[in-house]
């Protein structure tokens, strides 16, 4: 007689898969988008498309993993799948980040300083910031737009990340979660 039991992939696990093909879909769109124009990296329209991918995704890997283990999830359980996803997704996409800019093209960093910088500048002469507040936010802004692009603030990123994250999936677990029905006597 053949066992019918399937086994259930843990919380871990399945997060880490999704957290993985998560992490590549990232590294596709950051290849593709420097592939047609490296600037799309400095684009909030980029970055927005990109936080939404991510998002729906999570919510979408929260729910499969319901579905795999019975229909029902607590909402603390799915708040931890999102996290490990993301935290995973994030990972990969950090290090891949880190060799672009290091391996790949080392000049990339210094390329997207100057286009963070225009984008800022265009902003602010759009507000009609004066001349002297707005060098003063230029320098500022080319300060910390030169320290993210470094190793140490990739990692500093990824740190505020994990944080990020947490409160992303404070929210996502609420889509996610479903609690079995309370019988009514």
């Amino acid at each position: 007689m053949e066992d019918q039991t399937t086994s259930q992939p843990t919380l871990f696990q399945h997060a880490l898969k999704w957290g993985l093909i998560l992490g590549g879909i990232s590294i596709a769109l950051t290849a593709v988008a420097y592939a047609i124009d490296y600037a799309m990296l400095a684009n909030w329209k980029f970055g927005i498309a990109v936080f939404v991918i991510f998002i729906g995704f999570t919510i979408y890997a929260g729910i499969n993993y319901r579905g795999e283990i019975g229909g029902f999830l607590a909402y603390g359980k799915a708040f931890q799948h999102g996290w490990i996803t993301m935290a995973v997704s994030g990972l990969i996409s950090t290090i891949f980040t880190l060799a672009l800019y290091t391996a790949i093209d080392p000049e990339l960093p210094e390329k997207l300083t100057e286009v963070s910088l225009e984008n800022a500048q265009a902003m602010m002469e759009s507000f009609g910031m004066p001349e002297d507040q707005m060098d003063q936010a230029m320098e500022d802004a080319r300060k910390r737009s030169e320290n993210q692009f470094s190793a140490q603030g990739l990692a500093m990123g990824y740190g505020i990340g994990l944080i990020i994250y947490a409160v992303l999936s404070l929210i996502t677990s609420i889509f996610v979660r479903k609690n079995p029905p309370e019988d009514v006597i």
